[in-house]
This record gives structure tokens, sequence and C-alpha cells, in this order.
């Protein structure tokens, strides 16, 4: 876990040029610029982070030379006997830990991330999630930082005790990660992320509930709105991987339609931008359970060819 200590009184106002500037970077997504960095700056939300090297642009291209670094090590693994696996499994995650740090934190790409959390005056928390991912917490208030040591605490406790536990199932675990099964968990991340109380109550519900998924009940719901809510609806999903309690949520649209007023009153060009990114996240929580489909086919694929 990496620390950068910015000064949080700094953080003034968002000017029109600056704003521009971020636009035009290509090496940040759209939405991570507004979402994960722009939320931050203007107060709209505490925390956010950015999911390495998954919201990159270029994440295939990364994924692919760690693969190939790590190929060696991998086909070893899968070839040796069942007996060899346990002193096989660290060497694999030692090299994927050393192709991630020569790939990842040294391309342009993460230096440009943590530029512009500098310009913009955020601190900044990368921790390794997995040996191949990593998430880069941006903040202003240094008492986020306590915060954010304490949901990593709470993470690793849920990990640690789904490992050790008896009689879970296969499908729940894979659900989502060990850590959205803990209700604490995901009371303080949502929190931290700016999410409404109704629909941070609504996903604990539905993740330890045993019914419908988070995803696909969004889904459903996203399906099931009339046209003549569609066009308001869209506000509701002000971030990324948002699961508001329902499309009309007034909570989630009022975050959504401040959020795409204060931008466009910034730089006309933000508000458009934002406008997009909006549509796009409606879009993902509408199709995910067919994309969860088609990525599960294509991991089956995977397995079998090997």
């Amino acid at each position: 876990m990496s620390y950068q200590k910015k000064p949080i009184d700094a953080a003034g106002s968002l000017n029109r040029e600056l704003a521009q500037e971020l636009l035009d970077e290509t090496l940040l997504a759209d939405y991570v610029k507004i979402e994960d960095y722009l939320m931050v700056v203007l107060g709209v939300r505490s925390c956010s982070f950015v999911t390495i090297p998954a919201e990159f642009p270029n994440a295939g291209q990364f994924g692919r030379e760690i693969d190939l670094l790590c190929s060696d090590e991998l086909h070893r693994l899968v070839e040796a006997p069942v007996e060899k696996k346990p002193l096989l499994i660290p060497k694999l995650r030692s090299r994927i830990q050393e192709a991630f740090k020569k790939v990842v934190l040294s391309s342009d790409t993460y230096r440009a991330h943590m530029a512009w959390s500098r310009k913009l005056l955020l601190q900044t928390v990368d921790i390794e999630v997995r040996p191949s991912i990593h998430e880069l917490y941006l903040f202003k208030n240094s008492a986020v930082k306590k915060q954010l040591k304490r949901l990593f605490a709470l993470r690793a406790v849920a990990r640690k005790k789904l490992m050790f536990s008896k009689g879970f199932t296969e499908s729940r675990t894979n659900l989502a990660y060990a850590e959205e099964l803990s209700e604490d968990y995901v009371n303080l991340v949502g929190k931290l992320l700016g999410y409404p109380s109704c629909c941070i109550e609504k996903y604990v519900n539905d993740r330890l509930g045993g019914g419908l998924s988070v995803e696909t009940r969004a889904s459903v719901q996203l399906k099931q709105v009339d046209e003549g809510m569609r066009q308001l609806s869209v506000y509701a999903y002000f971030a990324r991987n948002f699961f508001p309690c329902q499309p009309t949520c007034r909570n989630a649209i009022e975050i959504g339609k401040s959020i795409f007023q204060l931008l466009a009153g910034i730089n006309p060009r933000l508000g458009a931008v934002y406008l997009q990114c909006l549509r796009e996240n409606a879009k993902i929580v509408e199709e995910y359970p067919e994309f969860a489909q088609q990525y599960k086919q294509k991991m089956e694929k995977m397995v079998g060819d090997t």
C-alpha cells in the first residue's frame, strides 16, 4: 500500500481552463476524469477509486503483456501434479506482482493518473487487491485515510472469514468479492463513495438476501421503466458501477442532476461529456446480465481450451 500526501486546503475552484485540459487528456477515461477525479475535487463525494488496470483506456494491452510475462509460471502450475501446486502458487503470484510493476506501474497511463491527482491536489492510496489488480483511492480530506484503513481491515476480515467458512456455495462466492457479503464493509464503502443511504440499504439486502443478485435486480428494474421516465432515470446512475435502489430513486436522481448542472456551469463540454457517461452507466446496468453471461462463457471456453 502506498500513500501520496497533498495539501487539502489548496484545492480551490476548478477553472474552465483546467477542466478543458483534463478533458483533452487521452490517458484517462472520460468517466474516470469526472466521476473519480472531479467529483472528489468539487466535494460531491469524499472518496473515489480507480481499478487498475481495468479502468485504463489501454487495459487490454496491459493484460496481454502481463499474461505473456507470466505464461511460463502459469503453464508449470497447470501441468504440475496436485501435490506440487501449493509450492508453485506463491511463485506465480510473485511473478504476476513483478509483471504488474514492470508493465502497469511504470507506464505512461499510470503516471498520468498520478500526475492528475497532484495537479488537482488530491491525496491517494494505492492498494493491491489481487496480484494483477490495484485500487487507486482519491480523496481531499486526510480524515478519509483513517476510514480507508478501516475499510481495508474489514475487507481482510471478510476474505479470511469466507476462506475458512464451511458450507458456502460456489455460486455465492462467485457473486461478488467476499467483502461485498460484509454488511459493515458495504455500508462504509457506500458512504465513502457518496451513495444514498436508501441505495446502500437495498444493495446490502440484495447481497445478503439470497434472492436476485444486485445486478439482475437493477437490470430488470431499468428495463421496466416506461419511456416517459427514461430520460429522467438516467440521472440516477450518477457513477459507474453504482446500482440505485430503483431507477426513479429521488435521492440518486437529485445527485446526478446537481452534478450535471455543476459541471455544465464550469465548462459546457464537461456537462455534455458527463451526460454521455450517465447514459453509458445506465446501459451497463441494463445489459449487465447479458454481459455476465458472455463473460462466463468466455471463461469456460478458456478453461476448456487449457
